[in-house]
């Protein structure tokens, strides 16, 4: 199986999960969406659930990736926090099957593959940890005035990361503009940027 052909697999199992839920979806409809045997699948993928960590682990390792590449040479952290916030919003719409499938069936692999799940969440932490380490040297520097760097970046995240619950492109105008406000209230809100 190429890398192609395997991005293919883990693209037909992220959309089949995202429309009928982990459950409902059997390996031999992922193998039939890619037009392949089913025993093609368990050479690759011994099991649904290796599939569903696959899909995990590549989605979150790209958003991370692509987030924290270029922070560094923003002139000051309002101006990293701010970008990292606007990437965010708009990347997770823009990967919105794989982020819904990652944070939705996310329980399945605590439950079928602890130490999958570990892996994950310890990748995501690398995500966390940086978001809270600009939230504390900027406030250390005097340009944020939040009080709780940590729960502050829980809440951020928080917020943020359900973007794809309720947006609607049709109703709610471009994701960009959505990415701005968000930005803006992250940055002169919550983190309180001082003049």
């Amino acid at each position: 199986m190429s890398i192609s052909r395997r991005e293919e697999v883990l693209h037909a199992a992220a959309e089949l999960f995202a429309e009928q839920g982990f459950h409902a979806v059997g390996m031999r409809a992922i193998a039939d969406a890619v037009g392949v045997r089913g025993s093609s699948l368990y050479h690759y993928f011994p099991s649904k659930v290796d599939l569903l960590h696959a899909i995990a682990v590549d989605s979150t390792r790209a958003f991370i990736e692509s987030q924290l590449e270029d922070l560094n040479p923003s002139p000051d952290y309002a101006s990293r926090v701010r970008k990292m916030m606007f990437d965010h919003v708009v990347y997770f719409h823009e990967h919105r099957m794989e982020e819904a499938v990652g944070l939705r069936e996310l329980q399945e692999l605590r439950k079928h593959k602890p130490e999958a799940y570990t892996e994950l969440q310890t990748l995501r932490r690398t995500y966390q940890n940086e978001l809270e380490r600009l939230i504390t040297e900027g406030r250390d520097k005097g340009e944020f005035s939040c009080e709780d760097p940590h729960i502050t970046t829980l809440a951020i995240l928080g917020m943020v990361n359900t973007i794809n619950d309720w947006y609607r492109p049709h109703r709610d105008g471009p994701i960009e503009d959505i990415a701005d406000i968000y930005s803006s209230l992250i940055v002169e809100r919550m983190l309180g940027k001082t003049a």
